[in-house]
């Protein structure tokens, strides 16, 4: 009776193995044998996220970017990179910029977008951010803001992805001073 002949709609009649390896019928090799090919089988079917990347893969380089100063009411773009460490074109999208819990503002984020729209495996892309201090916070001083955004992309291992923005609004003061007083 081989281990064959149990098969019952590509499943295995537990009771049966169970019986046998019981009662001293089947070999400790041949029990050995069959659970260390039912966990290939099951470690197969789960995958692995070792393995190489099958699919589209999106690679940063952290999750914490800081884009530098910006002058009051100047406009700049600043673009945080990225590649496709996958095998698969990758798509990425910018569902949201939000400001952090703990920001100063929350307001330097004027548009977002990413570029290309899809990038091929090896390849590189940008998310681009247009930022802009604006004039009327000058009264606040010279401050750090911090935003918060929430990716999306085809990469299966991970779908949304949240990255943190960090840039400098104003002009610090001669001295180091935040611009709050004499």
């Amino acid at each position: 009776m081989g281990g064959a002949s149990y098969a019952v709609n590509g499943g295995i009649r537990r009771t049966r193995i169970a019986w046998l390896a019981g009662h001293g019928r089947w070999p400790a090799a041949g029990l050995a044998a069959t659970l260390l090919a039912l966990f290939g089988v099951f470690a197969a079917a789960c995958g692995s996220e070792q393995g190489s990347a099958s699919g589209p893969r999106l690679g940063l380089a952290g999750d914490e970017f800081d884009l530098g100063d910006i002058g009051w009411d100047q406009s700049v773009e600043r673009t945080v990179g990225f590649r496709n460490d996958g095998q698969e074109p990758l798509t990425v999208s910018i569902l949201k910029v939000r400001p952090a819990p703990d920001a100063a503002c929350g307001c330097g984020v004027e548009r977002s977008e990413v570029r290309p729209a899809a990038v091929l495996p090896g390849a590189t892309g940008e998310l681009v951010f247009s930022l802009r201090a604006p004039e009327s916070m000058r009264v606040m001083g010279y401050m750090r803001d911090k935003m918060l955004v929430e990716l999306q992309s085809n990469d299966p291992a991970a779908p949304e992805r949240t990255i943190t923005l960090i840039f400098d609004m104003g002009t610090q003061q001669e001295g180091g001073g935040s611009g709050d007083g004499p």
